[in-house]
């Protein structure tokens, strides 16, 4: 984030043939202070799926709408209280703009319709094999070519998916719920290939995705009164009050805060810290879920999720050393 403006002295007059004397600038925050302001954002992150799931009630495509215009709204709060323009904000290329849309709208938008559709512990561990696919795109374009540890990873994670849509379980009662993988599967394509591409399309405001919000919560309106019931308020009006605040806060914290606390602790922190943080995730949201009584720990998701995180843990390592 921007300091704050420094502050002159009105008393301080300047001797004569001097020039004014310096204004004082807040001294830097320290690595540490800065990555702990940064892991902050995991903690937020881990929330996500708690709240998608209690907002469940709420049509999926009012439920985005909703939690991105709360997230602009974010954006726009933290910048006034900076000072600062909400405008300049706005101001992303449009390919950045484009990409950022696509990448949050498909993968967020997909996810809270998996969760329709399968058990929720699953949804989520799915929705996180992103980094795994992530790899595998920045191989194919190019960019940067996996290490082993990474490939074993990717193996392990799509072993973890292939568990949890198998036959064998499946005859435990849960074929309805292929449907849902499916779309989880998907979300996690369309964060990936947000991730890989978009640092090819560099530009923007470090808040950018404020204005990516602000565009994604027309879109999903829009979506929602094409295809969609075009009674949306008064069908909020019959949702019981905790699913729309779910909306509301995945907007502000997840989609919000969550973004901003990142981006500082990636610009001041030790990113190495936090990108290994960013790693427990998944496994803090499937915990808060079990804890909430919103998710049921079985063996199916105790040797799916242990797969798909064991994946993810050895893909960060081979980061980590190549």
């Amino acid at each position: 984030m921007p300091h704050a403006a420094a502050s002159v002295a009105p008393l301080a007059l300047p001797m004569a043939g001097q020039g004014a004397p310096p204004s004082p600038s807040p001294a830097p925050p320290t690595v540490r202070t800065a990555t702990l302001i940064g892991s902050g954002a995991v903690l937020i992150w881990s929330t996500a799926a708690s709240f998608a799931v209690l907002g469940s009630a709420v049509p999926p495509l009012v439920f985005l709408a909703g939690a991105f215009a709360s997230g602009f709204l974010a954006f726009v709060a933290a910048r006034l209280l900076r000072g600062q323009s909400p405008l300049e904000m706005l101001a992303v290329p449009l390919p950045v703009l484009c990409l950022m849309v696509v990448g949050f709208l498909g993968h967020n938008g997909l996810y809270v319709t998996a969760l329709r559709y399968a058990p929720a512990a699953q949804v989520n561990l799915i929705s996180y094999l992103w980094p795994l696919l992530m790899v595998a795109l920045l191989g194919l374009l190019g960019i940067a070519r996996p290490t082993a540890l990474q490939l074993l990873g990717s193996l392990l994670g799509f072993a973890g998916l292939a568990w949890f849509v198998s036959p064998g379980f499946a005859a435990d009662g849960a074929g309805n719920s292929l449907f849902g993988y499916l779309l989880a599967f998907f979300a996690a394509c369309c964060f990936a290939l947000y991730s890989a591409l978009r640092a090819r399309l560099p530009g923007g405001p470090p808040d950018a995705a404020g204005a990516a919000c602000g565009v994604a919560a027309l879109v999903a309106a829009g979506l929602h009164l094409l295809i969609g019931a075009p009674g949306a308020p008064d069908a909020l009006l019959q949702v019981e009050p905790l699913a729309i605040l779910a909306m509301v806060l995945i907007g502000i914290g997840p989609m919000g805060l969550a973004n901003l606390l990142w981006d500082y602790g990636v610009r001041f922190g030790d990113g190495r810290v936090l990108s290994t943080l960013a790693y427990l995730t998944p496994l803090l949201s499937t915990l808060l879920l079990m804890v909430l009584g919103l998710a049921v720990l079985t063996s199916q998701v105790l040797i799916g999720g242990g797969l798909i995180l064991g994946g993810i843990a050895l893909a960060a390592l081979g980061a980590r050393r190549s």
